[in-house]
């Protein structure tokens, strides 16, 4: 029967999530969690069905916290929406690209890329991770769409397509890190961003257009 104290069962997470940023989860022993928490480790593994979910756990804190100055950055983005406000929307979605962009390029390049493959192997924690993900894929998808209704973004861009794409190339990244062809700077990825899916951004080239509008 596991444990259900929850101040100990957080203390415990808190302290793993911070020895893994430290040292990453491949040196991660339970003995030495055991001793920086004061929770032996028969007692810790009273919370936790095996390592893998621990660690699992921990590393969703460490990417939560990674992630935590993009949400707050989101809720301008909804609210520049709902207050009809183009200008403050595009500062807040430009200030996201970059910030997302640059957090796959802090520290380590593989450390994001290994965050998610030590949550991936836990079932549990992977599903309820995914969950999450899912909640901020839909609010992407919605604010897209209000910004299309308000005229801010070229109607024919496809919402689910956009999120997917810049979600998994702000991730993917580290693939061109270091390219001498390829390895861009957080704001020439959010110039590129802007260009392609703002409202009028993109010149017709074709020969006698009418139009300087992308549709």
């Amino acid at each position: 029967m596991k444990s259900d104290d929850p101040f100990i069962r957080r203390n415990i997470l808190v302290i793993a999530a911070e020895m893994i940023k430290e040292n990453g989860s491949e040196t991660f022993r339970l003995d030495d969690l055991a001793k920086r928490t004061n929770v032996d480790v028969v007692s810790i593994n009273r919370y936790f069905d095996s390592r893998s979910q621990l660690i699992a756990e921990a590393q969703m804190l460490n990417y939560y916290a990674m992630v935590e100055p993009l949400h707050l950055v989101m809720l301008r983005v909804e609210l520049a929406v709902t207050d009809e406000d183009e200008d403050a929307f595009w500062t807040a979605v430009e200030e996201n690209m970059t910030l997302a962009w640059a957090s796959g390029q802090s520290g380590e390049k593989w450390g994001i890329v290994k965050t998610l493959l030590d949550i991936w192997s836990d079932p549990f924690s992977q599903r309820h991770f995914c969950d999450l993900l899912d909640i901020q894929f839909t609010r992407w998808i919605e604010l897209t769409e209000g910004a299309k209704r308000l005229g801010w973004i070229d109607s024919g861009i496809d919402s689910a397509a956009l999120t997917a794409v810049f979600w998994s190339a702000s991730v993917g990244q580290i693939i061109t890190s270091g390219s001498s062809f390829l390895d861009l700077t957080p704001e020439a990825a959010r110039d590129f961003y802007v260009k392609i899916v703002r409202r009028g951004s993109r010149q017709e080239s074709s020969p006698g257009s009418q139009s300087s509008n992308a549709f």
